[in-house]
């Protein structure tokens, strides 16, 4: 067929967005159905690779393209092959299409009919610029663009993909089928499959500088969307350089370990003489001969190298870590420089070189101020006042005035030593002459120390003597005397360690990323281990042996992070500090990729795994925490993680629940269980825990108290209820405190509930009701009148709202309550109502021998006990007291001894701090009042804190409740016939 070729282009517009940067993708679509690319010898190659094993039938697959390459298509059925070739160029947002077969800009019917399989929320990868390629009643093959490409590459390495992708209803639970292909011999294979319910996910256990197809498929969608990626390479091994002289330098190295790459860049870094890069050359090194010569040299130069594997696949091309070497500028670097000893006049500095045939001479500097040059590797700086702090400065120098290396250093001169130093031995005392006789005023520092042997006397003084009378006879003693120099002690010494400037006798290390605020005690000692042991490992091949210890980590400049260690010399039983400058050397010739020692600053430089978004790494309700070459889970506040107890073993830990509560609805058995610190965050002191009646102990590990049981409700005391089509098992976990008091405002009680269907194992949420009761109950006292005296709960200090609906009260709650007199009846508007007592008890006995005094004598006798009304003043009294229970935690009764007043007596109280003495409760008042005693209950309490609700009780079969058992008003005291009849005679008397 000698049909004519031809080159079409089309062009697509992008409706233009100021201040946004389009990610437009562009990619290959197809659909078939009853395995059209299975039979009739159909294929789909794209660059020589065949697609027909990615292929989903009923469901359109999609590709993306790689751009600004010629990207090869071929069609093969019936015998016949057709192929196309196409160029993306995104930033003029046109497609190229060369090939011997037109495409058409339409779809026919068939293809409509597939295309209107999908769901209005998924994303058709080829929606906009659509062109088909080929159409038939069972097939369509298409390219096109979309701006919201429904599969991201978040992050990669040599080994693993982080990959995420939109979600068509955020709201609905999705399960996500995830294939990894790679591709071989012409076609794509399965290297792997998962499934998972979040919107991301890490494929790890991959091979470096590899091309992998990553497909995610939604279930009961009609997509099945594809990426093409490489991992990153390997970094080379065995970096180094073999032979150099002034004028060249050569290097080799080594394949990386899986032995995969497409070329090497080389970075060759120049350097002046204060370690600054000023020019920097990329080579690209493509033969297979790992070898490189960086010849012509200028004299006096100073160079490092950085070597990088690099893999390409198209345009995407990836990059290994780079590996430093120094070249030759550490041969040429001034190392180790300190100050070995001073008087009160000089100081002398010590430094050293790794190749003296490079430098010409060594220039030193005082104040800024240049002071001589030498060939040594010494020198000393005098005519100095004493006591004084000075900055010294050394050059090495190359051929005539290159700089090739700069340091500096704190430098000090001590104190003029004092003279005339003696013993006085008829009065044991040791006496000596100031330095100058017009300073009367210099403090000294002495230290007495035996020869040879330890230091037993040291101090401070004014005087110019000293009395010994404590020193033996027949030993010999030493004692050193000097001025005290600038409210510090400049002692000479001949030890050159003592010179070293101690505030940096440390090691310190910077992280690029800031930890999160407030760390739990438990999660700072983690990383400190993790620190510590990072720190050991690098100095394990140091000259001496190295005991590491961390001494604190704390946030620097945002978003960095310091690390401040001490080293010691561990063969030593005491704690010999290790030059700081020494161990710096050592770290800096490991050449780790993730390291940078600069300033006598150690850089970790490897990337913050944790910076691209959190939730890509840990499950929801935790957070990540990034650790030296890697990164851990842990919860956030307020949460803790019970993956060691649940069932099956979490997958993914940890596994975050707020306040620790979690439960699950098993088969054949029920689990549950709450946080430790969440109990002692609530309550301090002992707690007890007890499972139903107690017959089932319950289980503890260090941070969780939880309990595993049958579902056999006769085992463990699980209190069931059956109806026609379920069956309900109920467990409840009591923790109380420890108090030996009557009220106790502390107790917790969390109830689980799994229902199951009679005839099928599953679980569900069911709901509690409880409900107060309120009554009005009734005295006869006559055949037409009565009186009413009520006992009601509302639900504020409004009191206009009373509970008649599922109520569910706590320790944290504050009970209303308001005991009114009704007359309905005119001719006894003028009565008043006090009340006089008010307490509880666990039965419905008034009398009952525990009591909780709430009320004596009209005045307050709990704490919490206010008034919301005069008490007295009126036909009603109102007051609050906050929610307790009581020692047996049984159902409460409340009782209140009720007076009945005439419009002419004084109903009201005044109460004192008089302390009264315990009394027990009468029907008949002080004064003869009429009284009657009212009682309500029982109240059964909801043991649990109103704020431990979780705010995710989400289990897929699980539900779990905090309720408090039904409230119900089971009957009230009625007041006794002969009450009645007193208060007719009271009012009879009164009219008289």
């Amino acid at each position: 067929m000698n049909s004519l070729e031809y080159s079409l282009v089309f062009f697509i517009l992008v409706p233009h967005s100021f201040g946004r940067c389009f990610d437009m993708s562009f990619s290959l679509c197809w659909m078939g159905e009853n395995d059209a690319l299975q039979r009739q010898n159909r294929d789909l190659f794209f660059n020589g690779t065949s697609l027909k094993s990615i292929t989903k039938a009923g469901k359109v697959s999609s590709l993306k393209l790689f751009p600004l390459v010629e990207n090869k298509l071929t069609f093969q059925y019936g015998g016949s092959n057709l192929r196309w070739t196409i160029t993306v160029s995104p930033r003029t947002k046109t497609v190229k299409i060369t090939g011997r077969q037109k495409p058409s800009e339409h779809p026919t019917n068939a293809t409509k009919d597939f295309l209107a399989l999908l769901n209005p929320a998924e994303v058709f990868v080829c929606e906009n610029g659509t062109t088909f390629f080929h159409q038939d009643e069972n097939f369509f093959l298409a390219i096109g663009h979309t701006l919201r490409f429904p599969l991201k590459l978040e992050g990669r390495s040599p080994t693993m993909f982080l990959v995420s992708w939109m979600e068509m209803d955020p709201s609905v639970l999705n399960i996500y089928s995830l294939t990894v292909y790679h591709r071989e011999l012409g076609s794509y294979n399965v290297f792997t499959e998962e499934t998972t319910e979040r919107n991301h996910h890490r494929f790890s256990a991959l091979d470096p500088c590899s091309h992998y197809l990553v497909c995610v498929e939604t279930a009961d969608s009609h997509s099945f969307t594809c990426l093409s990626a490489i991992t990153d390479p390997d970094v080379p091994k065995d970096f180094e350089v073999t032979t150099w002289n002034s004028s060249c330098i050569s290097l080799s190295w080594d394949c990386p370990v899986n032995m995969k790459y497409s070329l090497f860049l080389l970075t060759v870094f120049y350097l002046n003489g204060t370690d600054h890069i000023w020019d920097e050359v990329s080579l690209w090194l493509r033969d297979d001969t790992f070898e490189f010569t960086l010849s012509d040299l200028q004299p006096c130069s100073r160079v490092k190298f950085g070597l990088q594997t690099v893999c390409q696949a198209g345009l995407e091309t990836g990059y290994s870590k780079i590996v430093l070497n120094e070249g030759n500028s550490g041969h040429s670097n001034i190392d180790a420089l300190l100050q070995t000893s001073f008087g009160p006049d000089n100081y002398t500095l010590s430094w050293e070189v790794g190749n003296i045939s490079f430098i010409s001479m060594f220039r030193v500097y005082h104040q800024g101020e240049l002071q001589g040059t030498t060939l040594l590797t010494s020198y000393t700086v005098g005519g100095l006042l004493p006591c004084y702090k000075y900055q010294a400065k050394v050059e090495a120098l190359c051929g005539e005035n290159v700089l090739m290396n700069a340091k500096t250093v704190e430098a000090h001169t001590g104190s003029r030593g004092v003279s005339g130093l003696r013993y006085r031995s008829n009065d044991s005392t040791v006496v000596w002459t100031p330095s100058t006789l017009q300073q009367t005023a210099v403090a000294y520092i002495y230290k007495l120390s035996l020869e040879n042997g330890p230091v037993i006397q040291s101090s401070r003084l004014f005087d110019t003597k000293l009395p010994l009378p404590q020193l033996e006879e027949g030993k010999s003693y030493v004692l050193d005397v000097w001025e005290e120099c600038g409210g510090r002690a400049a002692e000479f010494t001949e030890d050159p360690e003592l010179a070293l400037d101690y505030d940096r006798m440390g090691l310190v290390m910077v992280v690029p990323w800031t930890l999160p605020k407030d760390l739990e005690e438990e999660l700072r000692i983690k990383l400190a281990q993790i620190f510590t042991k990072k720190m050991q490992e690098l100095l394990t091949d140091f000259a001496q042996p190295v005991q590491v210890e961390l001494e604190s980590f704390e946030a620097a400049d945002d978003p960095h992070t310091e690390i401040w260690f001490q080293s010691f010399d561990a063969s030593r039983p005491e704690k010999v500090f290790l030059p700081v400058s020494d161990q710096l050397h050592h770290i800096e010739s490991l050449n780790d990729p993730n390291i940078t020692v600069k300033n006598g600053v150690i850089y970790w430089d490897a990337p913050d795994l944790c910076a691209s978004s959190e939730h890509h790494f840990c499950p929801p309700h935790s957070l990540c925490i990034n650790t030296l070459g890697s990164f851990s889970c842990v919860c956030r506040q307020g949460y803790h993680d019970v993956s060691s107890v649940t069932l099956p073993a979490a997958a993914l830990r940890p596994v975050c629940k707020e306040g620790g509560f979690f439960s699950q609805c098993l088969e054949k058995s029920m689990i549950g269980g709450i946080a430790k610190a969440y109990l002692t965050s609530h309550a301090s002191g002992k707690v007890q825990v007890k499972l139903n009646d107690g017959r089932c102990s319950v289980n503890e590990t260090e941070k969780l108290f939880f309990f595993h049981i049958p579902r056999k409700s006769s085992q463990c005391g699980s209190e069931k209820q059956v109806n026609r089509t379920h069956i309900t098992l109920q467990n409840t976990l009591s923790i109380t405190l420890v108090k030996g008091q009557t009220i106790s405002r502390r107790d917790l009680k969390v109830i689980w509930k799994c229902v199951y269907p009679r005839h099928y194992v599953s679980n569900a949420r069911v709901a509690s009701d409880t409900l107060w009761l309120s009554s009005i109950y009734l005295v006869e006292f006559n055949s037409s009148l009565s009186l009413g005296l009520s006992l009601v709960l509302f639900r504020d200090s409004s009191f206009t709202r009373s509970y008649e609906e599922t109520v569910s009260l706590s320790f944290e709650d504050t009970l209303f309550f308001q005991v009114s007199l009704q007359t309905n009846s005119t001719f006894a508007s003028d009565v008043l109502l006090q009340v006089e007592s008010c307490w509880a008890t666990e039965s419905p006995n008034p009398q009952d021998e525990v009591q909780a005094l709430l009320l004596l004598d009209s005045c307050p006798a709990d704490d919490t006990f206010l008034w919301m009304s005069v008490n007295g003043d009126s036909q009603i009294s109102r007051f609050s007291i906050q929610m307790f229970s009581m020692p047996k935690r049984l159902h409460i009764y409340f009782h209140c001894l009720a007076n009945i007043c005439g419009p002419d007596e004084d109903c009201t109280k005044s109460c004192t701090s008089e302390v009264r003495s315990k009394r027990s409760v009468r029907t008949e008042g002080r004064n003869k009042k009429l009284a009657a005693v009212v009682s309500a209950g029982p109240l059964v309490v909801d043991m649990r804190v109103k704020s431990v609700q979780p705010s995710v009780w989400s289990e897929h079969m699980t539900a779990v409740f905090i309720v408090a058992s039904s409230i119900s008003l089971l009957g009230l005291t009625v007041l006794s016939l002969s009450a009645a009849k007193a208060i007719m005679t009271y009012f009879e008397q009164q009219q008289q």
